[in-house]
């Protein structure tokens, strides 16, 4: 009972942050550079994975998480989105993350 008490009150104490984290409540596949770029820089990682994901699936990379990648391109996507920040965020993500991988 102990425990259920406080994995429930964690969750109670979390949710203010992790609703926090989003910057809007669209889709994260219609986000914009500038939505990406309002995220705090601890969740942009996590992001930049998630997607990631998200588009090798079902491919045999889709099956392993590339934290390098995801370290060596998550700081060149926020220079990127910097430059335009109304463009997409999921499709500017694609464009540098093809460049990185002939780099890996």
């Amino acid at each position: 009972m102990k425990k259920i008490s406080i994995i429930l009150l964690s969750c109670a104490l979390l949710t203010p942050v992790l609703v926090n984290a989003a910057p809007s409540k669209k889709p994260i596949n219609n986000w914009t550079c500038e939505d990406f770029l309002a995220l705090n820089s601890t969740y942009q990682p996590t992001v930049v994975g998630v997607i990631t994901t998200q588009a090798n699936k079902g491919k045999p990379e889709g099956q392993v998480l590339d934290v390098e990648g995801i370290e060596k391109v998550t700081p060149i996507i926020i220079q990127e989105c910097k430059k335009d920040k109304k463009q997409n965020f999921k499709q500017k993500l694609t464009t540098e993350w093809t460049k990185i991988k002939k780099d890996l």
